[in-house]
């Protein structure tokens, strides 16, 4: 048995007796009925206040919507979009356009300048082939057309050591590089490299 002093509960005040719950004591511990904080029940009746006007109101257009900011948001995302695609247009290697580049000399004199930085090396500075292949004959190794030179100088062949200079160009430059590729052909080089893979007669396309 305990020798510890038991502590009783202090009785309740003449205010708060009336207050006390009937039945409700735990271990001398009486439980009071006294009234909610003030702030609460503000809260709680402003609560049920506006819940019936927002409910009415969402449904009937008076409050925005999530769904119209989204539809807002997603237009004006939209038009940036278009807007920032318009100013950076993005650019189709296809036989149209490696067409024009080669058809245009400001473009073959361009893809000459990076000819004789990074292709010279491999394939000579005419084209004539040293490690590399001969580019002025009518046979190739990957194919001849302009979207296939131009595939091959994007991708490179890392199986003969060739890079993809894709890494280092831009597609532009690549096709200025094509043009310049494609404009040697037929050019006679002296001391040309022997023919290497498959002729292919037209290269235009």
């Amino acid at each position: 048995m305990s020798t510890q002093p038991h502590h009783e509960a202090p009785a309740p005040s003449e205010e708060g007796r009336d207050r006390v719950i009937k039945g409700h004591t735990y271990d001398g511990i009486r439980e009071y009925d006294n009234p909610m904080p003030g702030w609460w029940l503000w809260l709680f009746w402003i609560t049920v206040v506006f819940a019936p006007i927002y409910i009415i109101g969402i449904n009937t257009g008076f409050i925005d919507t999530y769904e119209e900011d989204l539809a807002e948001g997603l237009a004006e995302l939209e038009a940036m979009r278009a807007a920032y695609a318009a100013a950076n247009p993005t650019f189709e290697a296809d036989a149209a356009t490696l067409a024009g580049y080669a058809g245009d000399p400001a473009m073959v004199e361009a893809g000459a300048g990076h000819y004789a930085t990074v292709c010279a090396a491999c394939h000579g500075d005419q084209g004539q082939g040293l490690i590399g292949p001969n580019l002025t004959d009518e046979y190739w190794l990957h194919g001849g057309t302009l979207t296939d030179i131009y595939t091959v100088i994007a991708e490179g062949v890392p199986a003969k050591g060739m890079p993809a200079w894709s890494v280092q160009f831009s597609p532009e430059e690549i096709a200025q590089l094509t043009a310049y590729v494609a404009s040697l052909k037929g050019t006679n080089p002296p001391n040309p490299k022997e023919p290497q893979g498959e002729r292919v007669v037209d290269a235009e396309s």
